[in-house]
C-alpha cells in the first residue's frame, strides 16, 4: 500500500473536518423543527436512500428544487391568487382590539412579539391545513427548513385577515402565521369563534406540544419559491 503524502494527508483531513461540519449542521436543523436523531439514522436505510439522492440532486444544482410530497400539511389554495398589499410594517397585533374582539394575548408585550416590522410589497401567500399530528416546528418546518423564508409581519397577518377572513379557520379552530420579533419566532393563532368574533394567541415556534390532525389548523405562508 503506497504511502500518502502530507498534502494527501491534509486534504483528506480537511475534507473530514467539512464532513462533521455537514453532518453537525443537519443534526441541529433537524432538531430544530422538531426531528430527531431516528430521522437522522434513517438516511442511511434503504428507504432513506431517496431523500439522499434528492439531496445530492440539489447540491449539484440538478434541475430545479421540486415540491415533494408533504405528509403534514395539504395545500388548499391551489390555483387561488392570495396576493397581500404592500405593507409599510408600522401595524402590530397588540394593542388591536377593534380587529380581535374575543382577546388578544398578552404574552405578545411580555414575550416582546410586538415589535413592528419592515415595509414589504405585494406578496403571494398559500393556504395549507393539516394532514398528520403535528408540532409548531413540525409544521412549518415542512415546507421550508428556513423559518424566515416563512415568516409574515404582523401587519401582513392583519392585511390577511381584512382581505381573507373567509379563508380563516372557524368555529374557534385555529389559523397560524408565522412571525419574527426581537430575533425570535413566534406563532400567532388567529381563531374565528361561531359568533364571528376573532381572537389571537402568540406561541414561540419551539413550543413541543403535538397538535391533533382532526383539529385541520391551517398555516398561511408567503409561496415559496420551486
Amino acid at each position: 500500500m503506497a504511502k500518502r503524502s502530507k498534502k494527501q494527508i491534509e486534504a483528506i483531513a480537511s475534507g473530514m473536518r467539512v464532513f462533521v461540519s455537514i453532518i453537525s449542521s443537519l443534526v441541529e436543523l433537524v432538531k430544530k423543527f422538531g426531528g430527531t436523531m431516528e430521522n437522522i439514522y434513517r438516511l442511511a436505510t434503504p428507504e432513506g436512500s431517496a431523500t439522499l439522492e434528492k439531496i445530492a440532486q440539489i447540491i449539484v444544482g440538478e434541475g430545479e428544487v421540486e415540491k415533494v410530497q408533504n405528509d403534514f400539511l395539504n395545500l388548499i389554495s391551489a390555483g387561488e391568487n392570495l396576493i397581500l398589499d404592500e405593507c409599510d410594517g408600522s401595524e402590530i397585533i397588540a394593542g388591536s382590539e377593534d380587529m380581535f374582539e374575543a382577546g388578544i394575548d398578552s404574552d405578545l408585550v411580555s414575550w416582546g412579539a410586538n415589535e413592528k416590522g419592515m415595509s414589504t410589497s405585494e406578496t403571494l401567500v398559500e393556504v395549507y391545513e393539516m394532514a398528520k399530528n403535528a408540532t409548531f416546528a413540525q409544521m412549518f418546518g415542512s415546507l421550508s427548513a428556513d423559518a424566515n423564508r416563512l415568516c409574515l409581519n404582523q401587519h401582513q397577518i392583519k392585511n390577511f385577515i381584512r382581505k381573507y377572513r373567509s379563508w380563516l379557520r372557524t368555529d374557534g379552530y385555529a389559523t397560524l402565521f408565522l412571525f419574527k420579533s426581537n430575533n425570535q419566532f413566534f406563532v400567532a393563532s388567529v381563531r374565528l369563534n361561531s359568533g364571528g368574533r376573532l381572537r389571537v394567541d402568540v406561541n414561540r415556534l419551539e413550543f413541543d406540544y403535538v397538535w391533533s390532525a382532526e383539529l385541520r389548523y391551517r398555516l398561511v405562508v408567503p409561496q415559496l419559491a420551486v
